[in-house]
């Protein structure tokens, strides 16, 4: 008929994303042993894709393997290495009596800036030639 959509091959790596899914579903208790190798022999037998549904349609859809996984707990370190810093910061802060904070917005910020008015001109131009000699020497690969 017109208005269906062509049966597409399947490629390698569409049989073992169906293998892996069946392979999902029988660790889950949803496919005895028999069903298991039939499926899986028959997947690796298919070339068409309405061959390879026909081995899932009644199988129901799992989450994402990284969803099932355990969150790596080191992802959360930077963050509350941060957060520490963070109330040892206002911890220390609130130990200094008002008065040096006052001397130090006094004194310390508009050196702060003077230096800033006065280096940035002259660090700038030597950090972009560094950054520019940096892409010159090592060249990158594009990732995609």
């Amino acid at each position: 008929m017109f208005f269906l959509p062509p049966d597409m091959r399947i490629a390698d790596a569409d049989r073992e994303a169906v293998v892996e899914f069946i392979k999902r579903h029988y660790a889950a208790g949803r496919l005895s042993d028999a069903e298991l190798s039939a499926r899986v022999d028959a997947a690796y037998a298919a070339r068409y894709e309405s061959q390879l549904h026909a081995l899932t349609w009644d199988l129901p859809d799992l989450p994402p393997e990284r969803a099932l996984a355990r969150r790596n707990p080191g992802r959360l370190a930077p963050a509350a290495t941060l957060g520490g810093l963070a109330v040892g910061g206002v911890a220390l802060a609130t130990l200094v009596p008002p008065e040096l904070w006052t001397a130090f917005l006094a004194l310390g910020v508009p050196l702060v800036m003077m230096l800033a008015v006065t280096v940035a001109p002259l660090a700038l131009p030597i950090l972009a030639l560094l950054w520019l000699a940096r892409g010159f020497e090592h060249p990158r690969a594009r990732r995609w």
